[in-house]
């Protein structure tokens, strides 16, 4: 099964009613990790762009011809535009992986952080400089500092452990 496929069917199977209800401490570790290989991204192809939240496949300069709203017209009817945007950049993300792009296929699972918060029920804000998923607060450093920070794990078992920390 081709990626766009399969992300468009992971998206169609998020429990929306549960959208930026669920309070985690491991949803920072999603945030941070994202943010990590965001900042991986703008350093390597020394991007300017709105770091940290921004639609990759645009920022390297494509623009994609798949009309996501066509594929996923549920995401139409998304009220946080954070959750929404992040849906559309991801799928035209893997659109780009896809289509045999170098860039995108170096960080192909560059969006997963997020798309597992928003699975999770995890929420995003940004404000005065920092990033916030329900009451957990994270100061947003610059991209060459997050850039050379260690990766986090994503499986069940590191998003607890780094809970515990």
């Amino acid at each position: 099964m081709n990626l766009l496929v399969t992300g468009i069917e992971r998206i169609g199977r998020i429990d929306w009613s549960v959208s930026t209800q669920v309070d985690d401490p491991s949803n920072m570790a999603l945030v941070q990790e994202y943010i990590r290989r965001v900042a991986l991204l703008i350093t390597t192809y020394h991007l300017e762009t709105s770091y940290p939240f921004f639609n990759a496949a645009r920022a390297l300069g494509h623009h994609s011809t798949l009309d996501v709203m066509d594929q996923c017209p549920w995401l139409g009817e998304l009220t946080n535009s954070f959750t929404k945007g992040t849906c559309v950049a991801y799928l035209e993300w893997l659109s780009l992986v896809e289509s045999g792009n170098e860039e995108a296929i170096k960080f192909r699972d560059l969006y997963e952080p997020l798309i597992l918060l928003i699975e999770r029920g995890g929420r995003v804000s940004m404000r005065h400089g920092e990033i916030r998923t329900g009451r957990y607060v994270f100061p947003l450093a610059n991209a060459e500092y997050m850039s050379k920070q260690a990766p986090i794990d994503l499986s069940d078992a590191g998003l607890r452990a780094w809970s515990q920390q």
